[in-house]
């Protein structure tokens, strides 16, 4: 088989795309290699699967060499070229893509090339285009920023330098305190909110002196920056995560609801998730302020209206995110909305990736089963998932499944399941915050004890086990504990 780096960018090629790039291969500003051309043609009988055995190297290299014997680096660089230029073209997909960059790349040269008058016509234009951005990500003030340099090194040589310098000077002076550092607080305090949140799931290195140095600044001294959109969300996003103040999130909640127009899909989608972990971290933690279970509703809220905006996915091209895919269910399930669940789960599980649909379906159908009471069928669902590629579905299944066990009286499957989850844990620890791992040996911890206590039927020790329960936040399944130990209590 030829290359399947080259067969699998071609593969991703939309025909309209495919098409197009056999008009790059065959044009001689790219390319003049006649051979390179004859691989496109040969290759594209095949295109979109390329699955076909006459795409072994031996049958290529026969059907575009006729009779010549068979010479492996020969047939290598002309797959080689074609590859390059697959790659070539791509770069020229995606730079067509953003008016701005290509405009910006037409302004350099333009001043390169001291060409005063068209460099004067599209510098308004440009600017004029860079105004119109709808969504002020770090992008806007890079090239707000850029656009301010080019009028700098334009006033360097240009007559208007002595001729009419006011003229052409204002906003100069302010561009780099502005502009330059808009965009670099708007994209450091995003990747601290990045780190920040994945570190809640599993453990990341990193150093945060010199960011907390500006989160100082911005929150004892700066009146400017932090009031622009994008600085605002990112600020109020890391300090969700860090204090888990109510205040923050209620203006991340105001900001989610109010300004999705002004912010791009991937900022709502993170947004969203850091709403939702907030609300995790406040149902399965005691506080005064905390209600577990208006946090859950609060949730299910919040997943609706992720559904309404279609926030699924980072990106539209993406599949819906398996991860989203079972909290949702979950959630929807601790607030009783069963038939809600059900006709979710018909409605979106087509949008999960093919890769991981095996897991995330036979997990929703179980986990709505199980808390329907019908915990034979869900066990089914349980045993017929085959591979779990993601660690953060082998957890809630290990989880469910100890459920169901206990539920079915599978009591020896149970031990054997608590040990093996343990070896699990300890395997895995680095690939889990500190957080999730106590939540999960707390679980752990309350199952094996409420476990013995229904063998031994001690009324008196499933009090304890009660009060213990109720007295130890950050348990995971803390209300289904809670309910079956309540249970043995009135055996």
């Amino acid at each position: 088989m030829i290359s399947a780096t080259l067969l699998g960018i071609l593969g991703k090629f939309t025909p309209k795309e495919f098409k197009e790039f056999g008009e790059f291969v065959k044009s001689p500003f790219f390319n003049k290699n006649i051979h390179v051309k004859h691989l496109y043609d040969y290759l594209k009988k095949f295109y979109p699967e390329f699955k076909d055995r006459k795409l072994d190297k031996e049958v290529v290299f026969e059907s575009l060499f006729h009779g010549k014997k068979y010479n492996d680096g020969f047939l290598r660089t002309v797959i080689y070229n074609l590859g390059k230029l697959a790659e070539d073209y791509l770069a020229y997909i995606n730079f067509r893509k953003d008016d701005l960059n290509r405009g910006m790349n037409l302004l350099k040269e333009l001043n390169e090339r001291k060409l005063e008058k068209v460099f004067l016509k599209y510098y308004s234009e440009i600017e004029e285009d860079i105004n119109s951005v709808t969504y002020q990500d770090p992008d806007y003030f890079l090239k707000k920023y850029e656009l301010q340099n080019q009028k700098e090194i334009y006033m360097d040589w240009s007559k208007f330098k002595q001729k009419d310098f006011k003229n052409y000077t204002e906003n100069t002076v302010t561009y780099i305190e502005d502009e330059l550092t808009s965009y670099y607080l708007a994209k450091a305090l995003n990747h601290y909110r990045f780190v920040l949140d994945k570190n809640m799931y599993e453990k990341l290195d990193h150093n945060y002196e010199f960011i907390e140095h500006i989160l100082e600044y911005l929150l004892t001294k700066d009146k400017y920056f932090k009031e622009k959109l994008k600085i605002k969300l990112h600020l109020n996003e890391v300090l969700l995560i860090k204090n888990k103040n109510e205040e923050n999130y209620r203006i991340l909640k105001e900001i989610f609801i109010s300004s999705s127009g002004k912010l791009s899909r991937s900022d709502m989608y993170s947004l969203h998730n850091i709403l939702q972990s907030y609300c995790v971290y406040q149902g399965y933690n005691n506080s005064p302020l905390s209600d577990g279970k208006a946090y859950t509703q609060e949730r299910f809220e919040l997943f609706k209206i992720c559904l309404e905006q279609k926030l699924y996915a980072a990106e539209e091209h993406i599949y819906f995110d398996d991860l989203l895919f079972g909290n949702i269910v979950g959630t929807a399930i601790s607030v009783k909305q069963f038939e809600w669940v059900e006709n979710f789960i018909e409605q979106y599980k087509n949008y999960i990736s093919p890769d991981n649909s095996d897991v995330v379906i036979n997990y929703s159908y179980a986990r709505l089963l199980f808390n329907k009471g019908i915990f034979e069928k869900a066990l089914w669902h349980l045993n017929s998932i085959k591979t779990i590629r993601h660690i953060q579905y082998k957890l809630p299944v290990r989880d469910l499944t100890l459920m169901t066990f206990y539920e079915l009286n599978m009591h020896t499957q149970s031990v054997y399941q608590i040990d093996s989850y343990r070896h699990f844990l300890n395997n895995n620890k680095e690939s889990l915050s500190e957080e999730r791992y106590i939540r999960i040996l707390n679980f752990l911890k309350f199952y094996t004890r409420l476990l013995k206590i229904k063998e031994k039927r001690s009324v008196k020790d499933s009090a304890k086990l009660k009060e213990d329960i109720e007295s130890t936040s950050n348990t995971l399944e803390k209300y289904w504990l809670l309910k079956k130990t309540g249970e043995l209590s009135d055996e």
